[in-house]
């Protein structure tokens, strides 16, 4: 039996979708093939959760003393949305001391976290993306020539974050000073990005028989402005899969989310979003550690192909360990 460290928390504030997703594998993964032991990563404390007891983790080994011993683990199941766990930080920490976990590589989750680096590469390599502008730190900002870059509307992101925290949609020159200070409680660096009109849709891609393999794809129909934080986590959405788009695109979206899991040389589970403006969708976004709680879309889409969520779980962790 393997023991697996479900390492979650982190730094972010998308610390409290962490902790959920985190939940959800204790309770759903297979306990005949796996020992599981809950990981809290804090700026403050590293420690394992065992019952209502917390035990602190050695940083040299990632190994846990507890009363009857020493736990040492066989592999990670990476639940850290946002820093460090999305942004090759914990995966540089586990390379150093030989421990395998379910993500990508340094390279793919550093890339991947950044929207503004993943779009670039994204596009040098023929994939269709937004297009957008950096405003860095310091950097002095001309709403006008902003607008001038990326039209209007168009959407104000932290470059580097995730669950839409501190992003909006700017319909007019006068919001748009505003939303980059708001985005800047998350992020430095500011992603703004056009607006682009169409159907939005999610495919999430596993390794399945050491194959990247598209799940079913969810079309996603927000009652907000877009699929926000709220929209995302607090039931302001409708999430069908699957979804209701034609067969050619339908089989595209499943295509492209698989070649990107492959050119951007991801791990474990990906998911991939997209807008469907006209017959190519556009790639807006890649989430290398996505949502995982009970009413997450990866889980949603595995269901819908006669996947549970236990069986789910020891596909991601067979194929990374």
């Amino acid at each position: 039996m393997k023991n697996i460290a479900v390492v979650c928390g982190g730094y972010s504030g998308e610390r409290v979708v962490s902790m959920r997703s985190a939940a959800m594998v204790m309770e759903n993964i297979d306990r005949s093939k796996f020992q599981p032991t809950q990981i809290v990563i804090e700026e403050s404390r590293w420690y394992a959760r065992l019952g209502e007891q917390e035990f602190d983790v050695n940083r040299n080994d990632f190994s846990v003393q507890i009363q009857q011993g020493i736990i040492r683990f066989d592999g990670v199941f990476m639940m850290i949305h946002g820093t460090p766990g999305e942004n090759g930080l914990m995966q540089g920490y586990f390379e150093m001391i030989g421990l395998p976990c379910t993500t990508g590589d340094v390279l793919n989750m550093a890339l991947t976290f950044n929207k503004k680096a993943t779009t670039r590469a994204l596009g040098a390599m023929g994939y269709r993306v937004a297009k957008s502008v950096v405003v860095r730190k310091e950097e002095e900002i001309s709403a006008e020539s902003l607008v001038v870059q990326v039209g209007l509307p168009c959407f104000v992101k932290p470059n580097c974050g995730g669950s839409s925290i501190g992003t909006s949609k700017v319909s007019d020159v006068n919001e748009l000073l505003s939303a980059i200070e708001r985005a800047r409680n998350e992020d430095e660096d500011i992603l703004i990005e056009e607006f682009i009109s169409g159907r939005e849709v999610t495919c999430g891609v596993i390794v399945i028989d050491g194959k990247p393999t598209a799940l079913p794809v969810t079309e996603i129909v927000s009652e907000n402005e877009f699929f926000d934080f709220q929209a995302k986590y607090e039931g302001k959405s409708q999430e069908i899969t699957p979804a209701p788009i034609s067969s050619a695109h339908y089989e595209r979206v499943q295509n492209l989310a698989a070649r990107i899991y492959s050119d951007l040389n991801c791990g474990g589970m990906i998911r991939v979003d997209f807008l469907l403006p006209d017959e190519e969708p556009c790639v807006i976004e890649v989430n290398t550690v996505p949502g995982f709680s009970a009413a997450s879309i990866i889980p949603q889409q595995a269901a819908a192909m006669g996947m549970d969520k236990t069986t789910l779980i020891t596909t991601v962790i067979d194929a990374s360990l």
